[in-house]
C-alpha cells in the first residue's frame, strides 16, 4: 500500500465517519450517532498501512499504544466536556491543548509496556465513566427531526476527509510509535462536535461526547488489541479482517449497555435547533 493509497483511505473513512455520526445523531438521537462515530474508522486504516509498509512487528509495537492513545481521547472528551461553561471553542481548544500535551509525552518517551498501557486505559475508562454517568450527568439528545441536504452531506465528508488525511500524512514521517499516536488523533471527534455544535447546540454536543466517546474507547482499543493477537497467527488481510469482524460483534451488544448515561436522570426535552 503506497502513500496515495493510505491518504485515499484516510480520507474516505474519517469523512463517512462523521457524515455517518452526525447524520445518525441527526436523526436517531445523539446516543445512535455517537456509538457509530466511535467504532475504529481512521485507527483501522492507520494500523493496516502500518502492518503494510513496516511488518508485523511495527504493527504490534503502534497497535500496543492503542489502550493508552484512546485512553487519553476519552480524558480530553471528558475535559471538553468540563469546560463546556466557557463556551465550545475555549473547552475544545484547551482539551486540545491536553491532548497534545499528554500525546506528545508518549511520542517523546517511546512506547509504554502494554501492561502500563492497559493499567492507564483502565484508569482514563473508570474516569469518564464516573464523569459522565456521576459528575456531569449529560443525558443523551433525542432525534431533531432536521433533514440534511446532500450538499452539506458531500461538503462535510470533504472537509473531514481532508483532516484525517492531513494527519495520516502527518504520521508517515514519523515512524510506529508516532503511527501509533496519530491513529488515535480525534478528527473524528472535532469534527462531529463542531457539526453538532454548529447545527444542534451545545446541549446536543454535550450528549453526543458522552457516546463518541464510550464507544471510542473501548471498540477502538478492542480493535487494535485484536489486530495485534491476530497478527501473531494469521497473514496481515486475514488479520485485519478477522479483528475487525470480531470488533463489530461485539459492538452490538455493548450498545445497548448505554454506558455513560446518568443512572437516574431523566431524557433531556426535544429542544429547538439553534439559527446558526
Amino acid at each position: 500500500m503506497n502513500d496515495g493509497v493510505r491518504l485515499l483511505l484516510g480520507f474516505a473513512a474519517g469523512g463517512l465517519a462523521v457524515a455517518a455520526t452526525t447524520l445518525l445523531a441527526e436523526r436517531h438521537g445523539s446516543r445512535l450517532g455517537g456509538y457509530i462515530g466511535g467504532l475504529p474508522s481512521t485507527l483501522a486504516v492507520a494500523l493496516l498501512f502500518v502492518a503494510l509498509t513496516g511488518g508485523r512487528d511495527a504493527a504490534i509495537r503502534a497497535s500496543g499504544i492503542a489502550p493508552l492513545s484512546f485512553g487519553i481521547n476519552g480524558l480530553y472528551v471528558l475535559l471538553f466536556v468540563a469546560l463546556t461553561p466557557l463556551g465550545f471553542y475555549w473547552s475544545m481548544g484547551l482539551a486540545l491543548a491536553a491532548w497534545a500535551a499528554a500525546q506528545s509525552a508518549i511520542i517523546i518517551h517511546g512506547a509504554p509496556p502494554l501492561t502500563f498501557s492497559l493499567a492507564a486505559w483502565g484508569i482514563c475508562f473508570g474516569l469518564c465513566w464516573l464523569g459522565f454517568s456521576r459528575w456531569f450527568r449529560v443525558p443523551p439528545q433525542p432525534s431533531t427531526g432536521l433533514s440534511t441536504g446532500a450538499g452539506i452531506l458531500l461538503l462535510r465528508t470533504t472537509v473531514s476527509g481532508a483532516l484525517v488525511a492531513a494527519a495520516a500524512a502527518a504520521s508517515l514521517w514519523w515512524g510506529a510509535v508516532a503511527g501509533g499516536v496519530l491513529a488515535s488523533l480525534p478528527v473524528v471527534f472535532i469534527c462531529s462536535l463542531f457539526i453538532a455544535y454548529r447545527r444542534l447546540g451545545l446541549a446536543f454536543a454535550r450528549a453526543l461526547a458522552g457516546s463518541l466517546v464510550f464507544s471510542a474507547v473501548i471498540n477502538c482499543t478492542a480493535f487494535a488489541l485484536l489486530f495485534r493477537l491476530a497478527l501473531r497467527h494469521l497473514d496481515i488481510f486475514p488479520a485485519f479482517a478477522s479483528a475487525y469482524a470480531a470488533t463489530l460483534l461485539a459492538a452490538w451488544p455493548l450498545y445497548h449497555l448505554n454506558l455513560g448515561s446518568p443512572s437516574d436522570g431523566a431524557p433531556t426535552a426535544r429542544t429547538e435547533a439553534p439559527n446558526r
